[in-house]
């Protein structure tokens, strides 16, 4: 893996307490429960996981550390994420967690089993774009888990092209889907100007964007899903720092800087020949816009450093089962 990819693992694995924390539980409870209902109505069927943007397997990890799968003594669980090389870093990942979790670690033909107690979780991974890999996925999916992914897909698409594997009464979960509000304390006075600029580049042709989380209460019921359950699932890290918060913290900060000054600005730029502007400020140069993010990041950064910035983004989470 390059150095940008290295950097991109650490902030996966710096994420994995955030999202521990953020999880809105009585979704998670739910999910559960309709598991154990599933396995009680089909005795003796495997349960047929797709994790979408899997990255190293964490939320494979956390749901059979924390129960939710407990109902089911056979599990599919097939990941997909387009990033290169997460294939194995997930493999290592579960290498590292089997044993001490009381599992038994071997590797497959297309995969790796993990085995516990009579229990058993076949994984495979996939490595490349969901509509590629749609035509290798499972023809009879249980359950879709898109983890923090939704934003950037075409959610109508994705979301049709996953609900058309389901089976009967199949589940979507859709934890830590952004929806439209990412707030640093202390304040500053470029926030409103860097973060709403930051938010418009989120949506693209093939990416929903920042209202993503809003838009699936009605995308859901659009392709034949009704709502479970839902809830808040925030992002909240704040002074003092645990371990891997400055890791995280830092991803973030480059997050914006990246969109806002790549492919963002290239966006805006195309977008502003139409008046002579840019979108970035409303009228203000592109030149005088990234000044100011300099600017912001510089701060930004130094409050990392000194452990005294605050950062909280919106996020939902929400089930749905197929009607």
């Amino acid at each position: 893996m390059t150095r940008h990819d290295e950097r991109f693992v650490r902030y996966l694995e710096a994420k994995e307490p955030v999202d521990d924390h953020a999880l809105h539980r009585p979704t998670l409870a739910r999910l559960s429960d309709l598991l154990e209902a599933r396995a009680e109505s089909r005795p003796g069927k495997p349960l047929r996981v797709v994790s979408v943007g899997a990255g190293t397997g964490a939320m494979c990890r956390r749901l059979l550390s924390w129960g939710v799968f407990d109902s089911h003594d056979d599990i599919k669980y097939v990941m997909v994420d387009k990033q290169e090389g997460l294939a194995d870093r997930a493999a290592a990942a579960f290498a590292r967690w089997a044993p001490a979790a009381g599992w038994e670690a071997t590797p497959t033909k297309n995969g790796f089993r993990i085995e516990r107690h009579g229990r058993r979780v076949d994984l495979t991974y996939i490595t490349g774009d969901l509509f590629d890999a749609t035509a290798v996925l499972p023809q009879a999916i249980d359950l879709v888990i898109a983890h923090a992914v939704f934003d950037l897909l075409p959610l109508k698409r994705a979301t049709e092209s996953l609900v058309s594997r389901l089976t009967e009464r199949g589940l979507v979960y859709a934890p830590i889907t952004f929806d439209g509000h990412t707030s640093f304390r202390p304040s500053h006075q470029s926030d409103e100007r860097v973060l709403d600029a930051y938010h418009e580049t989120m949506q693209t042709e093939d990416h929903n964007g920042a209202t993503t989380g809003s838009d699936l209460f009605s995308v859901f019921p659009a392709v034949g899903l009704s709502l479970v359950s839902a809830g808040g699932s925030d992002w909240t890290i704040h002074p003092p720092y645990d371990d891997t918060d400055p890791v995280f913290l830092d991803q973030i900060l480059r997050f914006v800087e990246q969109s806002l000054t790549d492919e963002g600005v290239e966006a805006t730029e195309q977008e502003g020949e139409r008046d002579g502007t840019t979108v970035s400020d409303g009228g203000e140069s592109n030149d005088e816009f990234q000044d100011e993010l300099q600017t912001w990041l510089s701060t930004r950064h130094r409050q990392l450093e000194r452990e005294s910035l605050t950062y909280i983004a919106h996020n939902v989470d929400l089930l749905a089962q197929l009607d």
